[in-house]
């Protein structure tokens, strides 16, 4: 009875980050079909990003002495991740969205390697096993040129700096901030709207790829994008997280690469063959062996 009532609780906390693996997994969609709308695509999207700020202004307001009190962490810790999130927009828009999502799941191996650099923390075989599988996949795919040439280079190089920041972000910062999950989300939202249109500046801007359809409904996919897909797939990422061990969270967060890489071959024809196959999944493993090593030293 036990074991029933602990493998119910476990699904129930492990369905709100599923959810979200499906949100961010499909959050590209959204993202070509503002960018279809042309030259005010960017500024669309910024907007989308800085709309739930009026859904959490009211709750912010109430906290606002002790988000003052937070000093320098919080913010560095929401510009980190807003940076993060903007490259990885902005990288899904411009390149392969197969490729983009895999680039940023080689996060463990940037953690790794920065969580030494800053923490001391000594470099275990399970995470040589993580750097090794990570760097493994990357190579699979790219073979010696690490990221791909040609128009989608430039979304392929955010999706490679996006996972870098996120992880630098939570080794250097985030465990500093001290804050609750409301005002470490408040303040990624805070600079998400300004930073990505900055991101959306940069060179390749040209090299946007095609959406779905070109839409004439470019307002409807901006607050669909805001309320549908950020505002849910981030709550939903801090409610499952706060309920389970980081190890199980981070091996369901992968789900988003299946979901990622199946909506973009069947609803914009990418291209996904053998060697794409063979690098997410070494990629994925980078992600899971940590788990399955501590699973099986009890």
């Amino acid at each position: 009875m036990r074991e029933r009532v602990a493998r119910r609780d476990s699904l129930v906390a492990s369905a709100p980050i599923l959810a979200s693996a499906l949100l961010w997994g499909t959050l590209w969609i959204p993202l070509r079909e503002i960018r279809a709308a042309g030259s005010s695509g960017p500024l669309l999207t910024a907007a989308g990003f800085l709309l739930p700020l009026a859904v959490l202004a009211p709750f912010a307001a109430r906290r606002w002495p002790q988000i003052r009190s937070a000093g320098f962490a919080l913010p560095a810790a929401g510009f980190g991740l807003a940076l993060s999130i903007a490259l990885y927009s902005e990288g899904l828009v411009r390149g392969s969205v197969g490729r983009v999502v895999l680039l940023f799941y080689l996060m463990p191996v940037w953690t790794t390697l920065f969580a030494r650099f800053h923490l001391s923390q000594p470099i275990t075989p399970r995470r040589l096993a993580s750097i090794g599988l990570g760097l493994a996949g990357l190579s699979v795919i790219y073979g010696p040129t690490l990221v791909a040439s040609g128009p989608g280079a430039p979304g392929d190089w955010m999706g490679l700096l996006a996972g870098i920041v996120w992880a630098a972000t939570m080794v250097f910062f985030l465990p500093a901030a001290g804050q609750t999950a409301f005002d470490r989300v408040l303040a990624q939202f805070v600079f998400l709207g300004p930073v990505y249109l900055l991101v959306s500046m940069l060179p390749g801007a040209g090299a946007a790829l095609a959406a779905m359809s070109h839409s004439s409904l470019p307002l409807v996919w901006l607050l669909a994008f805001s309320l549908l897909w950020m505002l849910p797939a981030v709550w939903l990422t801090i409610f499952g997280a706060s309920r389970l061990e980081p190890g199980r969270a981070a091996v369901l967060f992968m789900l988003e690469i299946a979901v990622a890489l199946v909506s973009a071959a069947l609803l914009a024809a990418e291209p996904f063959g053998m060697s794409e196959a063979l690098g997410a999944a070494l990629i994925a493993g980078a992600g899971g062996v940590e788990l399955r090593w501590r699973n099986a030293t009890g």
